[in-house]
């Protein structure tokens, strides 16, 4: 018999891994959630929407609490009728939403893709321990973190981009339609609307930067309703803007045909890793946020290529000026050992996180918890 699940994703990147997993198999079922588009064409009714919540760093939630509080009054009412609960990431919105699940008497919780615990507050650990049933984490490293905790059980059972990071195109078929010849730089702003405003007058002076000294072309892959802005941002320089409207995975088929890239720090660094892609990391964020991150986080990378590897392999530069990331980029660039060292070193990455068929054993794994 089908069961009232509700679906709370919270970004864009576990929209897409949702999208993956329950996009067959589960129509017995009824889902609602917070949702997007891609979400809702595979029959995921919508209570609210990821961009209403969705954040990044302390100064950008204040302008977002309106918004935010409506969506998680729309959520607690839907939640009320369903009796499972599948917390997805966005730890802000969902450690809040599980405490009122059990406050509701839904059966049973289950959390996907665990908060960064070993990165930065890890008393969330002790709240998820105590408000969820079932914790599917993504990173074999955190199965252990969870260990201690008899009562959660914890499954894993690999990464979703292992199977996802794919192109759409050939290396050929990819250059006759950005139409872009010799070396290319891809450079990746971000998928939120306020790290494109951020970064992306960033990247046109560091690629101003790197012209001056480096012959090359570039692209940037994002999505439809950024292009217009990002067009207007980098006029009068050779660059290609990129979207879903003209090619499935624009950001892969960048990653796999570009000699480096230039990525905000998120999932884009593994998804790069994972294309085998050279590439060095970056970051700009509000004062606040920074003064406030440096004193709270516990580890001493933000790329998870770093962090998996336990190396200092991946540039990480955090609010660093134009010049230094510049200078940062011309070095690799120039350097076709550490470009050699990178991909090596990426291989191995594929492996760790659980080798091919990833996205059916997440599925067989949710069928069987909601059995």
């Amino acid at each position: 018999m089908g069961r009232r699940v509700f679906i709370s994703v919270g970004d864009v990147s576990a929209a897409n891994y949702v999208f993956n997993i329950f996009r067959e198999g589960f129509e017995e079922h009824q889902l609602i959630g917070i949702t997007n588009e891609k979400l809702e064409s595979i029959g995921i009714r919508s209570a609210g929407r990821i961009s209403d919540i969705s954040v990044v760093g302390f100064s950008e939630v204040f302008p977002k609490l309106v918004s935010i509080w409506r969506t998680y009054i729309r959520a607690t009412k839907a939640l009320s009728w369903c009796s499972v609960l599948i917390a997805c990431d966005a730890p802000g919105f969902n450690l809040r939403l599980i405490r009122t699940a059990r406050r509701l008497g839904v059966k049973k919780v289950i959390y996907f893709i665990s908060p960064q615990v070993w990165a930065w507050k890890p008393g969330r650990a002790e709240v998820i321990a105590r408000y969820v049933d079932d914790l599917v984490v993504i990173l074999p490293f955190e199965v252990e973190i969870y260990r201690r905790f008899e009562n959660l059980r914890v499954h894993y059972v690999g990464h979703p981009l292992v199977d996802m990071v794919k192109p759409s195109l050939s290396e050929e078929e990819f250059r006759e339609r950005v139409a872009q010849e010799g070396e290319l730089l891809n450079l990746m702003p971000g998928s939120r609307w306020s790290e494109v405003k951020r970064h992306t007058p960033y990247l046109r002076r560091t690629l101003e930067k790197i012209l001056s000294e480096y012959r090359a072309t570039a692209v940037v892959p994002t999505f439809p309703e950024f292009r217009d802005y990002v067009e207007r941002e980098m006029r009068g320089l050779p660059v290609r803007v990129i979207t879903s409207s003209e090619m499935s995975v624009p950001q892969y088929n960048a990653m796999f045909y570009s000699t480096l890239s230039l990525i905000a720090s998120g999932t884009s660094s593994l998804e790069a890793a994972l294309a085998g892609n050279p590439h060095l990391v970056f970051y700009r964020v509000g004062f606040l946020t920074h003064l406030i991150g440096r004193a709270l986080v516990r580890v001493s990378h933000i790329s998870l290529p770093n962090i998996l590897l336990k190396e200092d392999l991946v540039p990480e530069l955090v609010n660093r000026s134009p010049e230094e990331l510049a200078k940062a980029a011309l070095k690799l660039l120039r350097d076709g050992s550490a470009l050699s060292a990178q991909r090596k070193a990426f291989g191995r990455i594929r492996e760790a996180l659980g080798g091919e068929g990833v996205t059916e054993r997440l599925r067989k794994l949710f069928l069987e918890l909601l059995s």
